[in-house]
Formats: structure tokens, sequence, C-alpha cells
């Protein structure tokens, strides 16, 4: 990863679709979409999976579908672009200090949607609230207190960043911390944020109703859009979200399915594939003593049981390959030496035997739905693979909360957790710092010491070479102890139709200031 380069355009995927109408649906959206004034404007409609459970706060979680909509309105201080490069935006440039201070030099001339400027001082107020009580609780604020010392202004547009330990790749974090106004952040506090946002982005909010936002062109923002208003629509079923498409309600359709392709480029529409930056795969619970995954042969047996080509080929229509790790291609430390667990359903059952597991086993797994293209099918064809060597694997579907409470709590109620290792960041480390994939977390399901002394040793480098070849050599690590059923990099497939001329999604960063249609 580089952490600082010019900007490039990014060059469409082309694919496409299929599926059933939902016509109550419909005819609610078209009640939404169809208003008096839209025709004068030029207008982008969008239908996203899932609406930001903190409406308009951006510090709450840090979870991959809310950032799709929150760069409408905010701006962080950094972007990373589909090479996995860290690439300027409120802040122009960036440099270490010391081994533990980084100095941003930042953009002039930026103002808030309410009229406030973005300075040095912003950032600073930023990460003090954030410190507070009154950022308690916030996904970012805890982040914020184990990443920064303290911030000291330079400048008025030089902020300086002392870090509570060394970080290599500090910039690429930056990327996913917006920026809301100083003053008002303070006057309203998050509660009031979330209700009225205000940011330097692209669009402001203009009315926000259960299932949709609408926005109008900000005109005081440094990235001035294409169109004229932006409609967002939350809808969490794919069928509905396919449908709104084929119908002319939205512009872009995010999150479909490979099964989806077709049925669009028939109709003439294109199909676009955001750059991967997550791996799924069936983590599984290796810390308590019952539990047959306690065996890392267990472990190996089930990643050498599922052919994971055929999920990609047939359930995924070959847009992405089998993952050899936790880490995908862009990240810093993927490991290129590596290659996935082939499938050697023999071999499977000759390590079963060796456990002690000749007659294979039961477990139960976890898992929620609707977050991945056909998860339900895949889901049912790994159970399938499985039995083929005596394994048992009884499926459970669970909502979104009971996963985020299983992954941060650890409160599985089975023995394997469908889950992602996220590297959104363009660092294949983040997924272990202070996570339950290590010892470090608060109930992890996976503890080696000898590898934690490794993490920690990479965590705390200044020396990016060296964080590199550290981080290369835990996800090795994890990989060859099979601490999950590694799977495949998460596929984002958004459909589009005829009339945009222009769609460039950046590390599952939505570009709407890019953003245009005829």
């Amino acid at each position: 990863m580089k952490l600082h380069r010019n900007a490039r355009a990014a060059g469409l995927v082309r694919y496409q679709p299929c599926r059933a109408a939902l016509y109550p649906l419909l005819l609610v959206l078209i009640t939404i979409l169809h208003s008096p004034t839209a025709a004068a404007e030029k207008s982008f409609k969008i239908a996203i999976s899932a609406e930001p459970p903190s409406r308009g706060n951006p510090y709450a979680t840090t979870g991959t579908t809310p950032s799709f909509f929150w760069t409408s309105m905010y701006d962080a201080l950094t972007n990373i672009d589909n090479e996995g490069n860290v690439q300027p935006w409120l802040a122009e440039s960036w440099q270490a200090t010391s081994a533990t201070t980084w100095q941003f030099k930042l953009r002039p001339n930026v103002v808030f949607s309410n009229g406030e400027p973005f300075n040095a001082g912003t950032v600073k107020a930023v990460v003090d609230f954030l410190k507070t009580d009154r950022g308690a609780g916030m996904s970012w604020a805890r982040d914020v207190r184990r990443l920064y010392a303290q911030v000291r202004v330079i400048d008025e547009l030089t902020v300086e960043l002392e870090t509570v330990e060394p970080n290599a790749v500090l910039p690429a974090y930056a990327a996913w911390f917006y920026m809301a106004p100083a003053r008002y952040l303070n006057e309203v506090g998050l509660d009031g944020l979330a209700q009225n946002p205000i940011g330097t982005g692209p669009f402001v909010v203009e009315d926000w109703r259960p299932g949709r936002v609408r926005m109008r062109k900000n005109p005081t923002s440094w990235l001035q859009p294409k169109v004229d208003t932006l409609e967002v629509l939350f809808v969490p079923d794919a069928a509905a979200r396919m449908q709104a498409l084929q119908t002319g309600l939205v512009d872009v359709a995010m999150t479909l399915g490979p099964d989806d392709i077709p049925r669009l480029t028939a109709a003439g529409h294109r199909v676009a594939m955001r750059t991967p930056t997550r791996i799924i795969g069936l983590a599984l619970l290796t810390t308590d003593e019952s539990s047959p995954f306690k065996d890392p042969r267990v472990r190996r047996a089930v990643n050498y049981a599922v052919n994971k080509k055929r999920l990609t080929t047939v359930l995924l229509g070959d847009l992405v390959e089998p993952a050899s790790q936790p880490a995908s291609k862009l990240a810093v430390g993927y490991n290129p030496d590596l290659a996935p667990y082939p499938y050697d359903p023999e071999r499977a059952q000759r390590l079963l035997a060796d456990a002690g597991y000749p007659d294979g086993f039961s477990f139960l797994a976890e898992s929620p739905t609707g977050g991945l293209p056909n998860d339900t099918v895949i889901l049912q064809q790994i159970a399938a693979d499985l039995a083929e060597v005596g394994v048992q694997m009884e499926v459970r579907l669970i909502p979104f909360a009971q996963l985020l409470k299983a992954t941060i709590q650890g409160a599985w109620r089975g023995s394997a957790l469908l889950m992602d290792f996220n590297n959104r960041h363009a660092d294949a480390l983040r997924p272990f710092t202070r996570t339950n994939h290590s010892c470090s977390g608060i109930a992890p399901w996976y503890c080696n010491m000898a590898i934690q002394r490794v993490i920690d040793q990479a965590r705390r480098s200044a020396d990016l070479d060296e964080r590199t070849r550290l981080t290369r050599q835990i996800v090795r690590h994890y990989r060859d102890e099979a601490s999950a059923l590694w799977l495949f990099p998460v596929v984002g497939i958004d459909g589009l139709a005829k009339r945009v001329t222009h769609w460039e999604p950046w590390n599952d960063h939505l570009m709407f200031h890019l953003v245009d249609v005829e």
C-alpha cells in the first residue's frame, strides 16, 4: 500500500440478474419516488440494503453497510482507492514526524453545510468530544481512545495526531474517521447530529422518513456533485431492490446476486462489482474444551471437505476465487505465497479419524441471512459437503443484531459462526487487533499466545515493511491452523440502470459526487 498517491479513475466491471416482483412494496416505492418536482431536476436514486441504525451519527458503528450512505454527507481526512492506496481527501498530505506522531496538512477553504469552517481545530474538537462521556458507547469512540493519545493544533491547516502506540498505517485508518462541525457537535451532541446531520460532503439532508432519505446538492461542498438531488431508499429485500431497478424506480440497486446478472444485461442494464475488501469464513469455536474444533486436525478436515471452487463457480458466477487466507489482495500483509485449501474429502476423512472422529460429529452453525448473495444456498451446500465426510452441520439463521452480539461479546449458541474478516482499512492485521479473532478479544474463539505476541509486535511497529512482514506471518498462521473455514471474498454486485453514465465506488466507499446520469 502506498500512503500517498494521485487518484485515478476506476473502470466498471460489467455483469448481470433474476427474481420475482413484490408488488405492494413497489407501490410504496412509486409513491415515494415519483414526486412532482423530480422531473425538473437531475436526480439520482439508489436502493441500499439497510438503514444506518444510528441514523445520521457516523460514530456509532464501523459497519460496512452504513458507510455506503454516510459518504453522501460526510468526508474523512483520507480515502482509499480500489488499488488499496491512501488518497488525499480533507487532508492534502501527511507525514510521520516520530514513531507516534503524524502531521496532516488540511485542505483549505472547506466549510460545513451549516457554514462552520473545517480546520485543524475541528479535528481536535471531534477527537476530544469522542473521548469524553458524551461519546461513550460509540464504536469510533472506542477506536479513538485506542488510537489517539492527544491532538495538537499546529496552525489553522496543520494538525498533529499523537498515537497511543506506533501505527505504520494510520493514514489508512483516517479514511473512516468522518468529520462533523465542532461547535454544532458540542451544542447538539450525537443525538442531535443523528437527527440533523451536518458535514462537508456533496449532499445535505432535505427530508428523512422511515425507509428513505431525500437529499439536495450541498452548494458549499468542495466536492460538487453532478446531480441535483439524491434519493436513498433502504430496501432490505434483494428481490425488491432488483425489481425497483427493473421498473425504473431507482438508478442503482446495491448488493444483488449473481443470479440477477443475466436478466439485467438482457434488459440493457449493467452490473458493477465493487472491489472486495472482506473475506468471508465460518469462524470455528476453538477455545471451548468440549468443541471438536479445539483440535486443529478437525479444523483442517472441514477446510478440505468443502468444495469452495464449486461454491464460487456455481453460486457466485466465478466473480471471485476461493480465499487462501483472511486477507484481501489489496491489504497490507496479504501473503501471495498462500493457496486455498484444495477439495480433498479423503484427506478430510483421514484427519477426522486421526483426531478421534472416524464417524464424524454434529455441530451447530449460526448465520445471519441476506447479507451475501445466495448465502442460504451456500450454507446448504457447505452442509452437504461436510455430510459426505460424516460431519453433520445444523444451520440456524439469526438476526443481524444477534450476530453483532456474538462477534462483540462472544455470545455463541453453537460451534461456528459465519462472519467476515474486514480489510477495508487496507490492513490485513486489523481483524486480529483487540477482537475475538485473537487472544486480545473479550471472549475469543481463537487464542494462541505465540501468534498473539507477533500480533502485538506488528500492531506496535512504526515501520511499514516490518508490519507487512509480520502480518504475512500472522495470516499464514491463521490459514495453516485453520481457525476458520475459509470461503471467499465478499461479492458486492450493484445493478446500474441504462441512464447511469458514471458509477465509481472506492473500497466500499460510494463516491456520490462522481455519480452521473443521462
